[in-house]
């Protein structure tokens, strides 16, 4: 079974997969997505790497560039590269893959979802991240038969952590 979070921004999905790693004793493989110490400010990057390597601050990983004077602009065939071949790599040599954050960035990275489509069907289980506002290619991901969908809240992201890491807790062993 994959497990994939949703909620406002800045509620807290972020630190509740953390915990859940930490309660797993897990470090998986895949991919997550960051900004950088300027995320305040209009103009920024959003980087991806691998979800067990540190986040890195450098134009070569991003793969979107916010301004405050136009739509965010995803550097699609940085996701169809990269972030392809992060999902590939993910697939062996861990008990569990990392999708840290699927959204309207990517609809155009058709290879990027093509891979991640194919991993939701594989037997490694998923913690993943759908952007709660995205549409369009992520509500196959929220439709999945393979997918259980939680939503953070204020109210309860205390208490996720613990409830999901035992259900991975299941599909890990």
């Amino acid at each position: 079974m994959n497990l994939f979070l949703t909620g406002e921004i800045q509620v807290g999905k972020s630190t509740v997969i953390a915990k859940i790693l930490m309660l797993l004793k897990l470090k998986p493989k895949g991919f997550r997505t960051y900004f950088g110490p300027d995320r305040g400010f209009p103009d920024r990057l959003l980087y991806m790497n691998s979800a067990d390597k540190p986040k890195i601050y450098n134009r070569d990983y991003a793969v979107a560039i916010f301004t405050k004077e136009s739509p965010p602009q995803a550097l699609t065939e940085k996701f169809d590269t990269f972030g392809v071949e992060l999902i590939q790599s993910a697939r062996t040599g861990t008990k569990l893959i990392l999708m840290d954050e699927c959204g309207n960035l990517e609809r155009d990275a058709h290879l990027f979802q093509k891979e991640i489509l194919a991993t939701l069907d594989g037997t490694i289980p998923i913690l993943g991240v759908i952007k709660q506002t995205s549409s369009g290619w992520t509500d196959i991901l929220r439709n999945h038969p393979q997918v259980r969908f939680f939503t953070v809240t204020e109210a309860n992201r205390d208490d996720m952590p613990q409830i999901l890491a035992e259900q991975l807790t299941l599909n890990i062993i």
